[in-house]
């Protein structure tokens, strides 16, 4: 097996694409093996690194499959088409992240799939991997391709690319399923061996299988924790760039439309025990400072008000501050707000659904207006400037009336007696699957354009910004989720013209997709956008979330009579199906944590300035310098060093760089300056300290500690205190010879008279140059080295390290003296 080291072989072409740290790993806290394991599993969620590791789900499964004993469990990504085009160019076979295993050299892919519009991404990550697309395609020294998460419970549209799909939550398979899968090859075993081990369990569909399968529930769920959940730790800024604490799985509410909340049944929330040494794992292991207590109604966690505050008072003298997703109106309280605003104010969303009492109670959620004019009323006293609002069109307790000028009273009324900003934002119902409303019709995306812009209309003057998801795009989510095995036939044709990360407005090709729909042999919208018979079959009848159809049928009867069903609640008032003896609605044990005192806050010495240097080599070389601070950061948190940070809305740590450095650009002698709360830790401990958490390619080599100012002065800015870099240039995999760039670079210099800005000097086969650093135009090395060698020099095979930074001297600050 030929690994691929991307920071190597790759490393011109990656010069050339965006954010090409997607593509390297050495992310801090991945694991890595010394010999290949008996099983290995790749993972993937099928989207860009920046979505992909702003999953939660990915972490959870990365590491609970490496901590089976014999599986080797790696990560990869979709990649965006800029790198899809050097893979194929090249001829290079998609890679883990890990140790660059080429795709098609694992025992089985999983995709973590949890929204229909990634399929697309699905079919590039196979093809590029060097795996046959079709099931019927693939022999046994193929990879068995598997696929999990909420968008796949109708599997039939993914059909013709999956072996085998998970129903339910993964972490009940692993536990169970994988030790065997382990000790069948460790005996030898061949892919159809895997693949039948895998088809007997009970929560795995495969295409053919005859008996009903059953969600798995992970019964363990909150009553224990996994130290190394959040990890790996990304180092491109992702989507959501914050720790996650999953304080809840399931929802007591019930909400009609919501497939998730069928999903995740039932109701089980993690106790506070656990949920108080996650936190801190992720703050002092992890290092972030924004935290979200995640759940799909965080308001509805028993004790949330005293948890926060609890929370709060432990860990905010570190920085740290605690959000919460959407909030349920009626869990919002006054010293909620306060307490979610300790440190940083987050923003306030209401996800509202529809406008009118009798179309809220249709769909199980109450979302009154009086509540949320108290609310926002409150909030605004406390400094909230504006509020967001969630609206969906087409739901079926509409009954066909007009829904857009109940929406425009809404929020007129709302803004009348509130005085704030709105961001209002616009979807458009899709009937999914194991859900109440599965039988209901979809607008179609000429129609629910005509009523969004009916919205638009009506709101024009007011200060609300409308923002709508596209209904062309939810049509065709609707499509992928509602679809039968024909829509996998449309799936491929759209991937086969080029649709690619359709779940970016960027990347959506509107005009693909409609040419694929019209020339279906079937007619897509009209299967798709009607109301489907509660009597006929289903294509996903074969799959069992536990909720029975009868059960749903009754709920959509409730809905059409606007009826209430009550919470999900232990003791059960409206079985649905779900509990057992084994599984059952479960609150969080153990709040008597509340009353104890909370541990004293960590002595802070006197705020002193450091200065250190460090190496920036191998995969960290394509890091952009704000991923490189935000890495920091979180190192120092790591390792347990306080940071001096800003005060205001958003704080900040004191951390200064003088010159940073351009992408591609590896340096022996970087700089940089932080203010911390010094506690006479001997210096080479701290950089031991700090090297023990970065990822690869950082290194510190050494520190020294800044004398404090004379009263009434402060630290004089690094940028003021250097004056230079010395680099070397290395010409080995370029087109042109090292004597050859040397005259040039000296002719160019006169050219541009710059030249008393530079020294160039012969050592051997390299070059090395000491450039001062006075705001000329010309004085980036890289701006002069495109004069000779074009734009983006570095891709042309000329490497570049910066060996040191020289400080000005008190006798002068001329480079030359």
């Amino acid at each position: 097996m030929k690994k691929i080291n991307p920071s190597g072989e790759l490393r011109r072409e990656l010069l050339s694409v965006m954010k090409p740290g997607r593509y390297v790993g050495g992310e801090y806290g991945s694991r890595f093996y010394d010999e290949d394991q008996p099983l290995k599993v790749a993972i993937c969620f099928p989207d860009l690194y920046e979505i992909g590791m702003s999953n939660n789900a990915i972490k959870i499964l990365y590491n609970h499959f490496n901590n089976i004993e014999g599986v080797q469990c790696e990560r990869v990504f979709a990649p965006a088409p800029d790198f899809e085009e050097i893979l194929r160019d090249k001829d290079i076979p998609l890679y883990s992240l890990e140790t660059g295993i080429p795709l098609k050299d694992f025992d089985i892919i999983g995709f973590s799939i949890g929204y229909e519009l990634s399929a697309t991404n699905v079919l590039t990550v196979l093809e590029l991997g060097k795996i046959p697309l079709k099931v019927n395609e693939r022999d046994e020294d193929s990879p068995l391709i598997i696929a999990g998460g909420p968008a796949v419970t109708n599997p039939l549209p993914f059909a013709p690319f999956l072996d085998a799909v998970f129903i339910g939550e993964g972490e009940h398979q692993i536990a169970s399923l994988f030790p065997r899968l382990v000790e069948i090859k460790k005996k030898g075993g061949s892919r159809s061996d895997l693949f039948e081990a895998l088809r007997s369990d009970a929560s795995v569909w495969t295409e053919g299988k005859s008996d009903v399968v059953s969600r798995a529930v992970w019964g363990d769920f909150g009553r224990d924790y996994d130290k190394g959940s959040m990890l790996p730790v990304p180092t491109v800024d992702t989507v959501q760039d914050h720790g996650v604490i999953e304080i809840m799985r399931g929802c007591p509410n019930g909400c009609r439309f919501c497939h998730a909340g069928y999903f995740y049944r039932p109701l089980r929330q993690k106790d506070y025990k656990t949920i108080v040494e996650e936190a801190e794992h992720i703050i002092d292991k992890c290092g972030y400072r924004k935290i979200t207590l995640s759940s799909l109604s965080s308001g509805d966690y028993k004790n949330l008000l005293p948890l926060v505050r609890n929370l709060n008072e432990r860990f905010k003298d570190r920085g740290v501050s605690f959000q919460l997703p959407s909030l349920r109106v009626n869990s919002v309280t006054l010293p909620l707000l306060a307490e979610i605003s300790e440190v940083r104010k987050s923003s306030l969303t209401f996800a509202v659904e529809t406008p009118r009492e009798d179309w809220q109670r249709g769909m199980n959620k109450e979302v009154p207006l009086d509540r949320i004019v108290s609310i926002l009323k409150e909030a605004k006293e406390q400094g909230w400037k504006q509020a967001k609002f969630y609206f969906m069109i087409g739901l079926p307790t509409a009954s066909g009336e007009d829904e857009i000028q109940p929406i425009i009273d809404f929020l007129t009324n709302l803004q009348d007696q509130v005085k704030m900003r709105f961001n209002v934002n616009v979807g458009t119902f899709i009937p999914k699957p194991h859900t109440p409303f599965q039988w209901g019709a979809q607008f179609t995306d000429e129609f629910a354009m005509e009523q969004i812009r009916r919205l638009r209309d009506g709101l024009k003057g007011r200060n609300i910004k409308l923002g709508f998801h596209s209904p062309f795009v939810s049509f065709v989510e609707g499509i992928l989720a509602r679809g039968d095995r024909r829509a996998g036939d449309l799936i491929e044709a759209a991937w086969a013209k080029g649709a690619r990360l359709d779940a970016w407005d960027e990347y959506f090709k509107r005009d693909l997709w409609k040419e694929v729909i019209d020339e279906a042999d079937w007619d897509v919208e009209k299967e798709i956008c009607s109301p489907l018979d509660p009597e006929s079959e289903l294509p996903w009848d074969t799959i069992s979330m536990g909720v029975g159809k009868e059960q749903f049928k009754k709920e959509y009867n409730r809905a059409m009579s606007y009826d209430l069903t009550d919470s999900c609640d232990n003791p059960c008032r409206d079985y649905c199906g779900v509990c057992s003896k084994d599984q059952k609605v479960r609150y969080p044990e153990g709040f008597d944590f509340l009353s104890e005192p909370i541990p004293p806050a960590r002595e802070k010495g006197p705020v002193r300035r450091i200065i250190l240097k460090f190496r920036k080599f191998g995969p960290a070389i394509f890091l952009g310098h704000l991923n490189v601070m935000h890495m920091f950061e979180m190192a120092f948190q790591r390792a347990g060093i306080l940071m001096n940070f800003t005060q205001g809305f958003n704080p900040k740590p004191k951390m200064e760089f003088p010159h940073p450095l351009t992408l591609g650009i590896s340096s022996e002698g970087e700089v940089m300056g932080v203010e911390i709360h010094y506690d006479g830790e001997e210096l080479s401990d701290l950089v031991s300290r700090l090297n023990q958490v970065l990822p690869a390619g950082f290194e510190f080599t050494d520190c020294q500690l800044l004398p404090v100012p004379d009263e009434g002065r402060k630290y004089k800015s690094l940028m003021a205190q250097y004056w230079g870099s010395l680099y070397r240039l290395n010409t080995a995999e370029s087109n042109i010879s090292p004597v050859e760039l040397y005259e040039k670079l000296k002719e160019q210099a006169e050219v541009q008279n710059v030249a008393d800005d530079y020294r160039f000097e012969m050592n051997g086969d390299s070059i090395e140059l000491l450039s001062q650093m006075n705001n000329k135009k010309m004085n980036n090395i890289i701006r002069l080295l495109e004069l000779i060698l074009g734009e983006n020099p570095l891709k042309e095979g000329v490497e570049l390290t910066r060996l040191k930074l020289y400080k000005k001297e008190k006798e002068g600050k001329s480079l030359f003296l």
